[in-house]
């Protein structure tokens, strides 16, 4: 009980951490496209949903077009009892995410969770001190928090209030379904 009290007041204070910070301030450049009139999708494909907790995800692969372009990558609808966000990722932006996934899960394969039941593990693709110029963009931030017995996925649209909780998944889990995601628009790409 201790470790879900400690996870819930862990995911209100990165609520807090989020809309008190100036990074995710503008739309990522595949959200700026999707909010363009006469962008459609012409494609998609559902490739992940979890409800948990009162808390959904639900990752599609999509494509965008407009009469001049077309933009690739996933959706990312996240929603819990206070909080909403949308969070789009190009080709770029979700192979980054992958790849900080898999780091996650390798530190943690490696070295654990560092302390007690509030402590998280993290990306550097995803802290703002680093200063990367995505950082800018409202993409999706993801920790790895708890304890050996108790852990939870965090998700999070960078720079936008609330925090998503998923008890019991883990970053391999969510690395796969990001590059299955990816898999399923390059077979579309080549047919």
């Amino acid at each position: 009980m201790k470790a879900v009290v400690a996870t819930v007041l862990y995911c209100a204070l990165l609520a807090v951490t989020a809309s008190s910070q100036s990074v995710g301030s503008e739309p990522s450049p595949m959200e700026a496209f999707a909010s363009h009139q006469g962008v459609r999708t012409t494609w998609s494909n559902e490739v992940a949903r979890w409800e948990q907790d009162g808390t959904r995800l639900v990752l599609t692969a999509v494509v965008l077009e407009d009469s001049t372009r077309k933009i690739r990558g996933v959706r990312v609808d996240l929603s819990g009892e206070n909080a909403k966000d949308q969070v789009y990722l190009d080709e770029q932006a979700t192979e980054r995410a992958r790849l900080a996934l898999v780091e996650i899960s390798d530190a943690v394969t490696l070295a654990g969770i560092p302390g007690g039941p509030n402590s998280c593990m993290g990306a550097k693709e995803f802290w703002a001190p680093y200063g990367w110029p995505w950082n800018k963009y409202h993409e999706l931030n993801v920790n790895f928090c708890g304890d050996s017995k108790n852990r939870v996925l965090v998700l999070q649209g960078r720079g936008k209030p609330g925090s998503f909780c998923f008890p019991g998944k883990s970053p391999t889990v969510l690395a796969e379904i990001l590059a299955t995601a990816m898999q399923k628009l390059k077979q579309l790409e080549s047919s």
